[in-house]
């Protein structure tokens, strides 16, 4: 769930740029205008609104209501196979608990109509998460990585800023419009199926990859300043995340970075943060 630094190389953007430069320009550009106003009329057709702390223009076209009913469904669907591994007492549960209260309150005034709700599941895999609509889970194996409740508050900051930012619904509709358009930019200028397939696999692929660590830079920003505004140090925030470093060094990362491994960038934006979650900074005697 890290981000990567932008000046980073990508083979997938590489591989996407020479295919798409080797095509024949005249039906290109074509396709291009085909598809930018076919993506143009898909777009009219979305929710145009900010995203909470950073205040970004994102387009969404599942409702508050259908995340929620999507989320459930997930989180039922964990419920029954994790019954087992579901953690319901003892001093885990209640720091877990107590924290994601806090935390909840917070994010409850961006999204006041999702019904929060943390599980904690007895796993030794590194690992948290929050399903669209607000319900939460939490492995065990975290716990020690987080070591304090700001630490902790860190984890679910961030998890739960990808609840509130809608990066799920944002997701799907992004690669809905991607996969849209690079259909057509396919159809225009491929010769063959197999070309079609190529094309349309790498035009995919150079397109959600960044932006899927965008959104995990901005559930940092956002989790951060939600961290603060609960109560929590914002600078354990960084000592959480060089934890998370460490661990992932020399060795396979944990999951919780596993989608796009941790780097020294990812820390020196949460640096840069700080003074803006500072302000937002109301010390508790919990935290």
């Amino acid at each position: 769930m890290a981000s990567q630094g932008a000046a980073r190389h990508d083979p997938a953007m590489s591989s996407t740029a020479k295919v798409v430069l080797g095509l024949p320009l005249a039906r290109l550009l074509i396709a291009l205008v085909i598809a930018a106003v076919a993506v143009g009329v898909l777009l009219h057709e979305t929710r145009s609104q900010k995203t909470p702390v950073t205040h970004r223009t994102q387009h969404v076209q599942l409702t508050d209501r259908q995340q929620m009913q999507l989320g459930a469904q997930e989180y039922a669907k964990t419920l029954r196979e994790d019954r087992a591994d579901i953690v319901s007492s003892g001093a885990q549960y209640a720091r877990v608990q107590r924290v994601a209260r806090h935390i909840e309150a917070v994010a409850a005034r961006d999204k006041p109509d999702f019904v929060w709700k943390v599980t904690l599941l007895r796993k030794k895999v590194a690992n948290a998460y929050c399903l669209p609509g607000g319900k939460i889970v939490v492995y065990t194996g975290i716990l020690p990585l987080t070591k304090n409740d700001a630490g902790l508050a860190t984890v679910l900051g961030h998890e739960v800023s990808h609840a509130t930012a809608e990066h799920v619904a944002e997701r799907m509709e992004r690669e809905h419009l991607t996969r849209v358009a690079a259909a057509i930019i396919a159809g225009g200028v491929a010769f063959t199926p197999g070309q079609f397939a190529r094309i349309t696999a790498l035009l995919d692929l150079g397109a959600t990859l960044p932006f899927s660590r965008a959104q995990e830079s901005e559930a940092d920003h956002i989790g951060l300043i939600y961290m603060a505004r609960a109560g929590y140090d914002p600078h354990q925030a960084v000592a959480f995340w060089n934890r998370m470093l460490r661990a992932g060094k020399g060795k396979e990362p944990p999951e919780f970075l596993s989608d796009h491994p941790s780097d020294a960038h990812r820390v020196e934006r949460v640096e840069g943060w700080l003074p803006q979650a500072e302000r937002a900074y109301r010390p508790t005697s919990s935290s």
